[in-house]
């Protein structure tokens, strides 16, 4: 599995770094923006209802939100799994 990647964000080229699974085996992904580095966790519920999850706040964020799109996308055309 490639755990380096980037991904256009906002007219700049963002390094994403995969981590190994937590303990509840969902993988984090640092995200190397310009001011700061966001970690998301994309996780599902019972029902199989995914979301992206800041982990600053443990919520989703719209910042979360949109670096989840890009990562799911690159993972498509790259056709790699989350």
């Amino acid at each position: 599995m490639e755990n380096k990647f980037i991904i256009d964000y906002m007219q700049q080229e963002i390094l994403i770094e995969q981590q190994l699974p937590d303990r509840c085996n969902n993988i984090i992904y640092k995200v190397f923006l310009p001011d700061e580095i966001v970690e998301i966790e994309y996780t599902e519920d019972d029902e199989g209802a995914g979301r992206w999850l800041d982990l600053r706040t443990n919520h989703q964020t719209e910042i979360s939100m949109e670096l989840g799109a890009l990562i799911d996308l690159y993972a498509t055309q790259h056709k790699i799994t989350i």
